[in-house]
């Protein structure tokens, strides 16, 4: 039987949010209904890393719900980096302050992602649905940026989506992420939208093609030395049609069958842990809801890891992998200092992987900007 590496994994100690999105709907759901089970202790995550070491993880990331909700995450960090793992914390910056700040940048923390959707307040809270988020938030990338120079291993980096909410401030949004501080933009495409309220449809994306993207590649010209040219790169990629047809992009279908592209690599290497203890092998099942490759209160993480069931997944995979988007989320650097190849391999392996080398080739550069990014 083959042992597969688990290199990347992301833990969810707290479903707990202090957000209320409404892009969120059936990950929410599951949420919900998993906040009455049986939750995992601070012992038993203990326990989780060291196993999960002995796996091969190399970065461990913190999410959530609201990650800071949880009072041990100083802890975890703390556990993640004592075993050299790169560790990043995602957040909506809602309860960061600089005193709090400092306490998760002593513990080790490498990196941390806020999201920020939009450049007006009022949008952005009400995508959040929550009021004076906006605020919260880029207070935290402020926070965060200031304290670079006294943790010169930590870097801070942002977050968004692309949806019908934002798409048309996409550029002011680039502009307000760097102007924060932000060392790069994790862009994201939509997922779980299953109903499709919130996807742009044909003609949205084609007035963000045609009039929004060049607007953000004139704004990217004033950006530093070879930065400029990879994130000029980047955002001329958004909703490539050498990627997928407009068509396919309107409908979220982001991995369709009919294109060819390899099976995913995800299950062989990432998973997340919810803090009712369920293993998922991928992003797209906290929408779905299943299939669960099992239950750290039944199972260990090396059983399950190494088990029957997620073999299984990993040959064949689900229908609803056509709606994800992982493999299509992209970076966009903003400041130079982040340069370097580390994660070189792996970039190059994925693009290999889903067969679109003609766009996708001449980014090889940009991905190896991100090497503290997985």
């Amino acid at each position: 039987m083959t042992k597969y590496k688990l290199r990347k994994l992301v833990i969810k100690p707290t479903l707990a949010c202090t957000a209320n999105c409404p892009t969120c709907a059936y990950r929410k759901d599951l949420h919900r209904k998993l906040s009455k089970e049986k939750t995992l202790s601070f012992e038993d995550w203990k326990r989780i890393l060291a196993e999960a070491k002995d796996l091969g993880v190399e970065r461990l990331d913190i999410s959530g719900g609201e990650p800071t909700l949880y009072k041990h995450l100083p802890d975890l960090i703390r556990i993640g980096s004592g075993y050299g793992w790169f560790v990043n914390v995602n957040t909506n910056g809602s309860l960061i302050n600089r005193a709090y700040a400092e306490k998760l940048l002593q513990a080790g923390l490498d990196n941390i992602h806020i999201s920020l959707y939009s450049p007006i307040p009022a949008v952005h809270d009400n995508m959040r649905n929550h009021k004076g988020l906006w605020k919260k938030a880029t207070g935290a990338v402020r926070i965060f940026a200031g304290l670079e120079k006294k943790y010169p291993k930590f870097s801070v980096s942002t977050q968004t989506l692309l949806c019908r909410e934002n798409y048309k401030t996409f550029a002011e949004l680039l502009e307000l992420h760097y102007r924060l501080g932000s060392h790069d933009l994790a862009l994201t495409y939509l997922e779980g939208d299953f109903e499709k309220k919130f996807l742009l449809n044909e003609n949205e994306i084609m007035y963000f093609k045609e009039k929004v993207i060049p607007k953000a590649r004139r704004l990217c010209h004033g950006l530093d030395g070879q930065i400029r040219d990879k994130a000029v790169q980047v955002i001329g990629g958004i909703f490539s049609e050498e990627v997928l047809s407009i068509s396919e992009w309107a409908q979220g279908m982001y991995q369709p069958k009919n294109k060819g592209f390899s099976p995913c690599q995800r299950p062989k290497e990432f998973t997340i842990i919810l803090a009712n203890g369920d293993m998922h092998p991928c992003n797209i099942v906290e929408y779905t809801h299943e299939p669960v490759m099992g239950n750290l209160f039944e199972k260990s993480i090396t059983e399950i890891w190494n088990g029957e069931i997620w073999n299984n997944f990993r040959k064949t995979l689900f229908d609803k992998c056509e709606l994800c988007p992982i493999n299509l989320y992209m970076w966009v650097p903003l400041r130079e200092d982040v340069v370097s190849g580390r994660f070189q391999k792996l970039y190059e392996a994925r693009i290999k992987n889903r067969k679109i080398e003609p766009f996708v080739k001449p980014l090889i550069p940009i991905y190896r900007v991100f090497n503290k990014r997985g």
